[in-house]
């Protein structure tokens, strides 16, 4: 339980850090006419192509090194979300390149100020996409095991401690476990079906 408890903070230190930066990732690489624009998309992209030992192990050191931070659950938040945050760029760039760019340059032409623009027009376009990005990055964060090995330090997430657990052999609460995750995916994916059904 303290493990599942580790979990879920991660996760949420990982999706408020992951879409504000996979958003703005997005927004720069659409929106900026550059010759530089493939550079950068292959920087901030190459994360989700590093191994996920490296991006651990560098990142606990590069804090336990420059500024005196153990590896603990910041670090391992910081880790995930420096390849997680590629991901939900990702996602924001598809859908803002559907977006009609139309309705903001009317808007700003009526007097609406810049952010205004984004709150009530890019905003809520973005609301679908915002949400699954969430719902990724929770998945990705709660699944993940090799960056938060060598990013957890001392401490420990519900992966890792079946993880360690597993080198004694299977046991019957890591059955029981397993069949918990799989009755939630069921449900969750068939209420989320039904749901669709239901607004269709």
């Amino acid at each position: 339980m303290q493990g599942l408890l580790h979990s879920l903070l991660i996760a949420a230190g990982v999706i408020a850090f992951s879409i504000p930066l996979g958003l703005s990732g997005a927004f720069i690489l659409t929106r900026m006419q550059s010759r530089s624009t493939t550079l950068l998309y292959t920087i901030l992209a190459s994360p989700v192509l590093l191994p996920g030992i490296v991006l651990g192990a560098t990142t606990m050191i590069f804090w336990r090194d420059y500024f005196g931070v153990q590896a603990g659950l910041f670090t391992t938040t910081v880790a995930q979300t420096s390849f997680i945050a590629s991901f939900c760029m990702l996602l924001f760039m598809a859908r803002l390149q559907r977006q009609d760019r139309v309705l903001e340059e009317a808007a700003l032409d009526l007097g609406a100020s810049p952010f205004m623009v984004f709150r009530r027009i890019t905003l809520p376009f973005l609301a679908p996409t915002i949400a699954t990005a969430a719902v990724v990055s929770f998945l990705q964060s709660i699944e993940n095991y090799n960056t938060t090995f060598f990013a957890i330090g001392s401490s420990w997430t519900l992966v890792t401690e079946i993880g360690s657990r597993m080198r004694f052999g299977l046991s019957p609460m890591i059955n029981a476990i397993g069949v918990i995750f799989v009755v939630i995916t069921i449900v969750v994916a068939v209420t989320h079906t039904l749901m669709a059904r239901k607004k269709g």
